[in-house]
């Protein structure tokens, strides 16, 4: 008989949605005793079960049944899967029992999957709910009707350690939320690179349009089979990026853990050349965060990529002498189409890869808000109702009529009018 593994959910499924067993262990009782030639006390003290006990047992009528005297009754039986044996017995429980069970089953989930303290600061929970209600809340944002559906469809953990951290659970709530937005979104647009690779030339001159730009440059990603959604940063996660492979198609998630214009500019060209170049290694895990220790060649290239885009290298060493003149950077701004934050960003950056000094104090007043360019795209903020909700909205965005002529605007390389 194999008992070395046992899922109380799989058998709360059962008995909740009545799919569990059939057995009928009183008749099952009583052929065994003709089988076996002997009366039913002759049973009950074999087995070291107070006759009354096992009739309870029996009828499921037993308020607590010993998992000791289940185990006795289900060798007696010769029945081999203990989740019939259990499930038998306990589908004529009375609901209070069957409840307690479920309660304490819903707070072990609740306990075990999420960060209730730091999901209750975003706001995601609401302070002094109930396990039942932090329950519903997963839920109703993830689109499922039970525990049982939820741990079925959204089966991606991050860690194979049973034992997770707070950090943990935190980026493996952001994946999931990410992974159930695209499924929901469900972008109909066929996975084109030729038209990706052509796009990605004529990105650069958006990143001047701060209200429009960033939505601008999505709309044409979304049309040739790449999803972008923009996710706030969760404490604990340290996640800037990432991407994904959602129905064998590319989607990208962005977020705003630094807070700088330049950095999701930035973070957009850095996942958008893994899904270039790294698209198979990433589907074969599912997904790939921004800084993941399991790819850190492949994020140097991409890295390496999104600083040179906008202002690489060269740029950089032109501008040097002039940094704290801004109209001669925004003048070079110009002339590079881009935003003049990028310059500062790139000098910042450089600077402390190359002279370990650190700049990031400075030029702020350059830098543009960085919520000017997120608000069209529906930002998840972890306040709103469901991810189908967030979804709609997004597609609502993306499915405008004029992204046709977004994305020829793109391809044909005009400039934004700033």
């Amino acid at each position: 008989m194999n008992y070395n593994t046992f899922n109380i959910n799989k058998l709360l499924e059962g008995i909740v949605t009545g799919s569990g067993t059939n057995l009928d262990l009183n008749k099952l009782f009583e052929d065994k005793l003709v089988e076996y030639n002997i009366s039913k006390r002759k049973a009950s003290d074999l087995l070291n079960i107070d006759l009354r006990t096992l009739d309870d047992t029996l009828a499921g009528n037993a308020k607590q049944p010993s998992i000791i005297n289940i185990i006795k009754i289900a060798h007696f039986l010769e029945i081999t899967d203990l989740y019939q044996a259990i499930s038998a017995i306990l589908k004529n429980q009375e609901s209070e029992n069957i409840g307690s069970i479920e309660r304490a089953s819903d707070a072990s989930f609740i306990a075990k999957n999420f960060d209730i303290k730091k999901l209750t600061q975003v706001g995601f929970f609401k302070p002094k709910d109930e396990p039942k209600k932090l329950i519903n809340r997963v839920l109703t944002f993830f689109g499922y009707s039970s525990v049982f559906e939820f741990e079925r469809a959204v089966n991606v953990p991050l860690y194979s350690r049973t034992k997770r951290g707070y950090s943990d659970k935190m980026k493996d709530f952001w994946v999931k939320s990410a992974i159930q937005c695209f499924k929901d979104i469900n972008n109909p647009n066929e996975y084109n690179r030729e038209a990706l690779k052509d796009i990605i030339t004529k990105i650069k001159p958006y990143c001047q349009d701060v209200e429009l730009g960033l939505v601008t440059v999505c709309k044409a990603l979304y049309n040739v089979g790449v999803t972008v959604i923009f996710q706030s940063h969760l404490t604990l996660t340290q996640v800037r990026g990432g991407t994904f492979v959602i129905n064998s198609k590319p989607c990208i998630v962005l977020t705003d853990l630094n807070k700088k214009y330049t950095t999701i500019w930035e973070t957009l060209l850095h996942e958008l050349h893994h899904v270039l170049y790294d698209l198979e290694a990433i589907e074969a895990k599912g997904y790939h965060l921004t800084g993941d220790p399991d790819l850190l060649l492949i994020e140097d290239k991409s890295e390496d990529f999104s600083r040179e885009y906008f202002c690489g290298r060269d740029d950089y060493e032109y501008i040097k002498p002039h940094i704290h003149t801004h109209f001669l950077v925004e003048r070079f701004a110009k002339e590079l189409e881009v935003h003049p934050s990028f310059v500062y960003s790139s000098f910042r950056q450089f600077e402390q890869l190359l002279n370990n000094r650190n700049y990031y104090a400075h030029f702020k007043e350059y830098f543009p808000p960085y919520q000017t360019a997120l608000q069209k795209l529906n930002p998840i903020t972890w306040k709103e109702n469901s991810l189908a909700e967030i979804a709609e909205n997004i597609k609502s965005i993306f499915d405008l009529n004029d992204i046709k002529n977004e994305k020829s605007k793109i391809k044909q390389g005009e400039k934004n009018t700033i």
